[in-house]
């Protein structure tokens, strides 16, 4: 329900266009969309979330249902109402980014895992029984919502943006700092045919665009499966289909793979993308061209000068990682080495999976939901393809790069349909970057290995939680200085690309 209504499909069909409405008939008018789409998310979530909970009440009380699901239904009658909140909060956030306000969204994430940190502490010395804790913590985590939902709704009052039933009571006052929108007079009445038309219009192009942001998942849950199919002791003398085995733990270590790599996805290129997204809108709703090719090509720069180096850096460090991590009592040095292959396959991806998250919203913001979801389904194709043709020859380590490989396809495709849509002649803009961003990551990873290798004695041959912390943030360090350096004596500074590019969001 998060992605579909959450910060998923919804939000990104919605914000661009609340950004036409705005740019077209005014403030007043694109609050209404807003009220209108949010009411109607409000009404079916709260629709679903009760009909959860009377089914979850029932089987509770199921004679024949274990103890472990009992709590399980407990937990979950619980945590439904989060569905609900979060979803809101993403909604109010895209709105808020559509007037050009970054502070509060990015915000609120922090002030949602700070309530979780303090209230699980706050748990864990309160009581010592392990079920009082779990349903603590659940209700922390509802908590959290409502503290989240409340400051985004506080944050967007003050903005001009309102929650109204009516499309008679609207608040027209235009907001603080403008980003993007021409101001509408006060007098201008609101359309309340165009409102219902434009409010159905996104609950119809969220199907698409939820399709397009899924791909990723969908590859993902196809290399889980194989790692858990394939590594059944059954197929070990299977014949020729023996070559397809994988060793226990594979589906784990892929797991653990898949998080780490999320994130610097979450760090950077995320958030480049909500800050892009609206400006995408804008100047396309604008037809402002020229703006659109530059916020493109510095966007792409972007993704060269911070992507590349995560890229190289978490290969680099997958291992002294993994053991800080996780190699832990049962988790031995086997398990820590399998899946600090597994974050390398993944590793290899993050300037691929970074560029994606930009050029898709291109095309959403100029309404064009369908090629994300044509290139990401060949995707799909291509990552089953790779799947079955590598898993012979490198083991587990298929399940990761096959992914990486589809999603690099993916992008080239991509990056080629808006090349050809919006630059007509093969653009060289992103070369000159590309060129001297891989020179540098080059010269940062050799820094970064000779530090992990000459390491001194007393930290490199002891084994306790200190000395594997050191081994992961010196050579971390290390690498961030000489790539900082190179890329100063190489003109590629990422803060005056920022500011040449003007990405930074008016109230930062």
């Amino acid at each position: 329900f998060r992605r579909l209504f959450g910060e998923g499909g919804l939000t990104t069909a919605f914000l661009p266009e609340f950004v036409r409405v705005r740019t077209q008939y005014g403030h007043a008018a694109a609050v209404e969309v807003f009220s209108e789409v949010a009411w109607r998310v409000l009404k079916l979530l709260s629709a679903i979330t009760v009909a959860a909970e009377v089914i979850l009440l029932a089987l509770r009380f199921l004679p024949e249902l274990s103890v472990r699901n009992r709590l399980l239904c407990d937990l979950s009658m619980i945590m439904m109402p989060y569905m609900l909140l979060i979803c809101m909060a993403g909604l109010y956030c895209a709105a808020l980014n559509g007037i050009g306000h970054f502070t509060i969204p990015a915000l609120l994430p922090i002030l949602l895992n700070v309530v979780w940190l303090v209230g699980a502490g706050l748990v864990v010395w309160t009581t010592g029984d392990p079920v009082t804790r779990i349903v603590g913590m659940s209700v922390v985590v509802v908590i959290g919502g409502i503290i989240q939902v409340t400051a985004a709704v506080g944050k967007r009052a003050s903005r001009g943006i309102r929650l109204r039933r009516s499309a008679a009571a609207f608040d027209s006052r235009p907001s603080l700092n403008d980003g993007f929108a021409q101001k509408s007079p006060d007098s201008i009445a609101v359309p309340t045919d165009m409102v219902a038309a434009r409010t159905n219009r996104i609950f119809v192009v969220m199907w698409p665009v939820l399709a397009g942001l899924s791909i990723s998942q969908i590859n993902g849950l196809v290399d889980s499966a194989l790692a858990w199919g394939l590594a059944a002791d059954r197929l070990k003398n299977a014949g020729w289909f023996s070559s397809f085995h994988l060793p226990q733990g594979t589906a784990a270590a892929l797991y653990l793979g898949q998080r780490l790599f999320q994130f610097p996805l979450g760090v950077f290129a995320v958030a480049l993308g909500t800050v892009l997204f609206p400006r995408f809108t804008s100047h396309a709703q604008t037809e402002d061209r020229r703006q659109l090719q530059l916020d493109i090509i510095h966007g792409l720069q972007l993704v060269c000068v911070v992507g590349i180096p995560a890229a190289a850096g978490l290969w680099m460090l997958a291992q002294p990682i993994s053991d800080l991590l996780f190699r832990y009592a049962r988790f031995d040095a086997a398990a820590s080495a399998l899946t600090a292959e597994m974050i390398r396959g993944h590793a290899a991806g993050v300037w691929a999976f970074s560029g994606l998250l930009i050029v898709n919203r291109i095309f959403y913001a100029t309404d064009d939901q369908h090629t994300p979801m044509r290139l990401g389904l060949v995707c799909v194709g291509i990552n089953l393809i790779l799947d079955i043709a590598l898993l012979p020859l490198l083991g587990g380590f298929a399940l990761p790069l096959a992914g990486v490989l589809a999603a690099t396809a993916q992008f080239v495709l991509a990056t080629e349909e808006v090349r050809r849509r919006f630059f007509g002649i093969r653009s060289m803009a992103l070369l000159p970057v590309l060129t001297r961003v891989i020179v540098c990551s080059a010269i940062m990873s050799l820094a970064g290995h000779l530090t992990l290798m000459h390491s001194p004695d007393w930290f490199s041959a002891a084994d306790g939680v200190m000395q594997r912390m050191i081994r992961v943030v010196l050579p971390m360090c290390v690498s961030a200085a000489v790539y900082a350096g190179c890329l100063t004596l190489a003109g590629l500074s990422p803060i005056r690309l920022l500011h040449s590019a003007q990405l930074l969001p008016p109230d930062a």
